[in-house]
């Protein structure tokens, strides 16, 4: 059996690579489980799992899990926690266990320690890592599996709105870049700006006029037609999720060059990170653009989707290190 571990209270990159990992798990009728390590009050997750028939459990105990575990199985484990939880049930049962590291900011107290542990002992564990800036921090041999979206929706050409619509998805907080966002909404007032998602800077967007606050959004799905423009203020990144599922339902992104951001988006859309301010003027560029040329745009971000960040191209990795014989 193989178990997807995490330990999770809300919904985000991690998440959502989760959820696209069990879609292709269960496209290649692989057995397995995901496992919550922590209960969660009506997780987003749970419904997600339960919509597209993937089982999933909550381990009552660290105790209760080692005695479902079996020599023979596999753990997959994303996050510290249960990265951590997995390399001690390698050393109580002898299973294979491979970690995911997804976390490309910078952590200060008990987090950066618990961060510190994981890291530190990866030696007991197969390793990838989202991005490669990401892989450069784990001390152990750990390759790059960047993330991908394996659900990919059909191609549909629609029209962008009338006045541009630009969207921030992901957690308000500092890392994310949620007051440059703001800020740069701010020098375009004839723009439309959005915002999923919800975070220790909420506080921050009641001052801003041309902002729609959606709050947290469990399922992007049916708000990717909302906007014409995704924008990363990131300033530190792994590969976000956002991103790819966004050029997935083809929405052009722009953003900061953070992470593995450049493997994915048109580096001319992209600035330094610490030239974000820059990003105005490529926000007034899509605004001018006419619905054709944003058309353009639009498919080019579907076409990187399918043909370099797909389940497919990503499966290869994961079947070798699963030890499944394709």
């Amino acid at each position: 059996m193989l178990y997807v571990m995490l330990d999770s209270s809300g919904f985000g990159g991690i998440e959502s690579h989760v959820l696209q990992l069990s879609l292709l798990l269960k496209d290649k009728k692989i057995p397995f489980k995901v496992v919550f390590i922590s209960k969660a009050f009506n997780h987003p997750l749970y419904r997600l799992l339960e919509q597209n028939q993937i089982e999933y459990f909550t381990a009552a105990s660290f105790v209760h899990f080692s005695l479902l575990v079996q020599s023979h199985d596999i753990l997959h484990a994303h996050g510290y926690k249960s990265s951590l939880w997995a390399r001690c049930l390698k050393l109580l049962r002898r299973c294979k266990v491979l970690t995911s590291f997804h976390a490309g900011e910078f952590l200060i107290g008990r987090l950066a320690f618990y961060e510190w542990l994981n890291r530190s002992t990866s030696f007991l564990s197969t390793n990838f890592a989202v991005s490669d800036e990401i892989k450069s921090k784990v001390p152990f041999q750990c390759y790059v599996l960047n993330n991908f979206i394996h659900s990919i929706p059909s191609f549909v050409l629609r029209s962008r709105h009338t006045i541009l619509q630009v969207g921030f998805v992901g957690r308000l907080c500092h890392v994310k870049g949620i007051d440059r966002y703001l800020q740069l909404s701010n020098q375009c007032p004839t723009i439309k700006f959005h915002v999923f998602g919800d975070g220790e800077e909420s506080n921050l967007l009641g001052s801003y006029p041309n902002i729609k606050w959606h709050g947290a959004v469990e399922d992007m799905s049916s708000h990717w037609n909302k906007i014409d423009l995704l924008l990363i203020s990131s300033r530190a990144e792994g590969l976000p999720m956002a991103a790819l599922e966004a050029m997935a339902y083809g929405i052009p992104v722009i953003g900061t060059k953070v992470g593995d951001l450049p493997l994915l988006v048109d580096t001319r859309w992209l600035v330094d990170e610490f030239d974000w301010s820059k990003l105005v003027w490529y926000i007034l560029c899509f605004d001018s653009m006419t619905n054709k040329e944003w058309q353009a745009c639009s498919k080019y971000s579907y076409i990187q989707i399918v043909t370099k960040f797909s389940g497919k191209q990503r499966w290869k990795i994961l079947a070798n290190a699963y030890g499944i014989e394709q």
